[in-house]
């Protein structure tokens, strides 16, 4: 997120032509961290038996393979403009990160649901915030249709996007925070990209087969 949002900050610098130097030095840090990353980031997992990227380093060698529910994470890498959906070390890693080769991805076989976590709420406590992330990086319509359904059946009644909830509550009772404005936010957020979209993964999701993307004029009139 650092290095994507250094590039941004010298994108913006340049084009209204402000503090040259500070816009260098942003790109060119920007730059390292990605280079950083990509070098010693990414790595062989035993486990997956793929090319993944690692949740943590500490320069050492050692590496730490998880993904936590709250943004930015590793799933959440093409929502914040780091990597395409398409990156193949990032779909090796969306998949490793959507099974239990992720200590903080929990599944119900009787709530029939699954979903991550992170230690900050800890064991069997997934996020919805989760599966919001996961439906904007999602390139399959059935499994965005399936993400929408998991999010509006577990409100526990309130049609609101709580923080935590135990996995085993196909209804999300048991709910942390009544009202919590980051996941109902970018669930927002999300919906309106959606709606923007053209397509099986867009508009003919929300809208119905066949039906047109919005467009900004749209949403500005609405």
């Amino acid at each position: 997120m650092l290095s994507v949002n250094l590039h941004r900050l010298s994108i913006i610098l340049n084009a209204t032509k402000n503090l040259p130097t500070v816009s260098s030095q942003a790109e060119i840090l920007s730059e390292e961290i990605r280079t950083a990353i990509e070098d010693h980031a990414i790595f062989n997992s035993s486990a997956t038996g793929t090319v993944v990227y690692a949740y943590e380093i500490d320069g050492f060698g050692g590496i730490n393979f998880m993904d936590d529910a709250n943004v930015p994470s590793l799933i959440s890498l093409p929502y914040i403009g780091f990597v395409n959906v398409t990156d193949p070390v990032y779909i090796a890693t969306r998949s490793a990160i959507l099974s239990s080769r992720n200590p903080w991805w929990f599944h119900s076989p009787s709530a029939n649901q699954s979903g991550i976590g992170g230690p900050h709420r800890g064991l069997n406590k997934i996020w919805p915030m989760n599966w919001i992330v996961q439906l904007s990086t999602s390139t399959e319509a059935s499994e965005r249709v399936q993400l929408l359904d998991l999010i509006k059946k577990t409100t526990a009644g309130k049609g609101l996007i709580h923080e935590s909830f135990d996995i085993s509550q196909a209804s999300g009772a048991g709910f942390g925070r009544l009202w919590f404005a980051w996941a109902n936010s970018l669930f927002g957020e999300v919906l309106l990209n959606m709606a923007m979209t053209e397509g099986e993964l867009g508009a003919q999701i929300l809208f119905g087969q066949n039906a047109i993307a919005l467009s900004i004029e749209d949403v500005m009139r609405s």
